[in-house]
Parts: C-alpha cells; sequence; structure tokens
C-alpha cells in the first residue's frame, strides 16, 4: 500500500526535521546523531593527544550538523559545548596538552561563529522552502477550487474530499506522510471538469448518452492538465482512476481491484460518499447514514470493500470529523 512518487512539500510535523524538499529525519534521531558526533570528534582528539592537534578540526563536525538540522540556535549550542569539552573541561580535570585561555577564546569564538552563520543560512533556506511550498499549496487549491466552482457548491466539495481522503489513507495505514500526500493530491481529482461544458455539469436531469460520453472524458482530461512533472504524478493518477470500478466496469480504463492505485482507490469512495451526501443539480442530499449504507451496497462492485469498511468505522466513530463535513456541508 506505497505511495510513491511524493510531490515536493513540506510536512509540518513536529516531530520532523526537513533537510531538503521531500527529504526528512525523525529530531530524536537527529539529537542522536549529533551528540554521537560530538563524543566521537571529542573521543578523537583527547585519544590522538589532546590539542593543539591538526584533529581539532574535527570539533566543526557536530557543530556544521546541529546548524544544518537545527538551524542557529542549535549550532551555537553545540559550539560551545564542543568548545568546553576539548578546552576547559580536560584542563579543570588535570588532563595532559591542553591549551590556555587565550586558545580556548579563539577557537571557541570561530566555533560559535561558525555554527551560528551556517545556521542562519539554514533557516533562512528553510523559510524559503516554507513560502514557495505553500504558495504552491494556494495554488493547488485554486485550481481545485477552480474546477468546482462550476458546480453548485463553489468548491467546498473539494475541501470535503481532501479532508476524508487524508483520515481514510491513515486508517488504511498509510502514515502521516503518505495522507498527506494523497490528502492534498486528492483535491485535484475533478480538475478535468473544466473542460466540461457548463450545460451538462450543471444539468438538472439524467444526462444522455452523448453527454455521458463527453462527462466520462474529465479523467483524461484531468491527467493532461496538470502535465508531467513528478510532483503531480500522484495527482495524475488520481484524477485518471477515480472512477475506476473495483469490478472494471468504471472508466476510462476499465481497471479492477489492485490495478486501479490505491490513491485512486480511497478517493473513488470519499468522492462518492461526498456526492452522496451533498445537494446536486439532480437529487437532494442523503443522510451520512444513508451514504454509507450506499458504499455498503456496493462494495465490492463500484468501491473497495476494505475501503468501505474502513470508512464506514471512520464515519460513525470520528464525531470531529462529522463535525467538520457538517460546516462544509451544502443542502
Amino acid at each position: 500500500m506505497e505511495i510513491s512518487a511524493r510531490p515536493w512539500r513540506l510536512q509540518l510535523l513536529r516531530n520532523r526535521v526537513l533537510l531538503q524538499p521531500g527529504v526528512e529525519v525523525h529530531r530524536g534521531l537527529a539529537i542522536v546523531a549529533v551528540l554521537i558526533l560530538v563524543v566521537a570528534a571529542v573521543g578523537i582528539i583527547r585519544l590522538t593527544g589532546g590539542s593543539p592537534n591538526a584533529l581539532i578540526h574535527l570539533g566543526y563536525a557536530p557543530i556544521l550538523l546541529a546548524a544544518y538540522l537545527f538551524g542557529w540556535r542549535a549550532g551555537l549550542l553545540t559550539a560551545i559545548a564542543v568548545g568546553v569539552l576539548i578546552g576547559p573541561l580536560p584542563a579543570a580535570l588535570g588532563q595532559p596538552n591542553v591549551e590556555g585561555p587565550l586558545q580556548w577564546a579563539v577557537r571557541g569564538t570561530f566555533f560559535v561563529t561558525v555554527g551560528m552563520v551556517v545556521g542562519e543560512l539554514f533557516d533562512r533556506s528553510r523559510r524559503a522552502i516554507r513560502q514557495v511550498v505553500e504558495r504552491e499549496k494556494d495554488g493547488m487549491v485554486a485550481l481545485a477550487k477552480g474546477a468546482e466552482a462550476k458546480d453548485t457548491d463553489t468548491g467546498e466539495h473539494v475541501l470535503r474530499v481532501q479532508l476524508t481522503s487524508r483520515e481514510l489513507a491513515l486508517l488504511a495505514g498509510l502514515g502521516r506522510d503518505a495522507s498527506e500526500d494523497v490528502a492534498w493530491a486528492a483535491m485535484l481529482h475533478d480538475v478535468g471538469k473544466l473542460h466540461v461544458p457548463d450545460r451538462i455539469l450543471l444539468k438538472p436531469g439524467p444526462l444522455d448518452a452523448e453527454e455521458w460520453a463527453i462527462m466520462r472524458q474529465h479523467p483524461i482530461w484531468g491527467e493532461r492538465i496538470l502535465g508531467r512533472g513528478d510532483g503531480f504524478d500522484l495527482a495524475r493518477r488520481i484524477a485518471r482512476s477515480h472512477h475506476e470500478n473495483f469490478d472494471g466496469s468504471g472508466y476510462p480504463d476499465g481497471l479492477a481491484q489492485d490495478e486501479i492505485p490505491l490513491a485512486a482507490r480511497i478517493v473513488r469512495v470519499t468522492d462518492a460518499f461526498d456526492a452522496m451526501t451533498n445537494r446536486r443539480p439532480y437529487r437532494d442530499p442523503r443522510t451520512f447514514e444513508e451514504g454509507l449504507e450506499e458504499l455498503a451496497r456496493y462494495a465490492g462492485s463500484q468501491f473497495d470493500p476494505e475501503l468501505v469498511e474502513l470508512m464506514i468505522r471512520l464515519v460513525r466513530s470520528d464525531t470531529s470529523l462529522r463535525r467538520r463535513l457538517e460546516a462544509l456541508r451544502v443542502r
């Protein structure tokens, strides 16, 4: 159940450290790595005769790593710690081959300067990445809402699908990173509707055969709109396959079961549930419970039965989710 080719984005999780776009490490592991490097550097310096010693420059390694991972404050603190461990502490413990206060002060100044300057540069880089990614997300929301604005709920549909897709993906075991990717990509599932004429999209009655032929092209149009960049790979797959049925009777490619990308199977469930429980041009909304019953009725034919089971459990048990959906609901 792996989601590959994540879009370039900043994952705003407190227990994560962003290294560069798409590369993150766990904060606890990063701290351990810095501490290990501090101990290793100081240990090597002392084992090779202490200072002065060419290997004294190993002290810069943990300082640079801390500045890279956590910014100028961590660079400063690590510089102070390394400076004390290399200079004053060995002298206080009566160890041989130690320098005097002047050398400690000069080296400590260099350590602190390097740690703070490098850390500030990486802080600025991360802030710039955050700004770019937030603008990218704003653009995705605008594009998704632009497609839905032709419909009757002025774009709230994409927000509801994003919300339920994230929660369903989490419940399916995808993890936070992959679930967040699915949620953002899900917002663009109907972008191909930009090419569907209003007379078809807003028609209050059933579509005729010719109109259905046009409507069934919107997954293909959506895939084309999203282009070929790796950043929209997941969104393209969702856009093309979110109307595929589990039994192979869907469109546009007639895929079945595991041939359908997992993210598209998730959006197939959340999109259908949202369409059933909100007002459409051709019918009144169902209640949440009626929507769940409809999903269960078509589990195994239109929808992945395992995902339907998870969706039923999610909506029935998560009162916070229901409140958020109610706030965005069109009756």
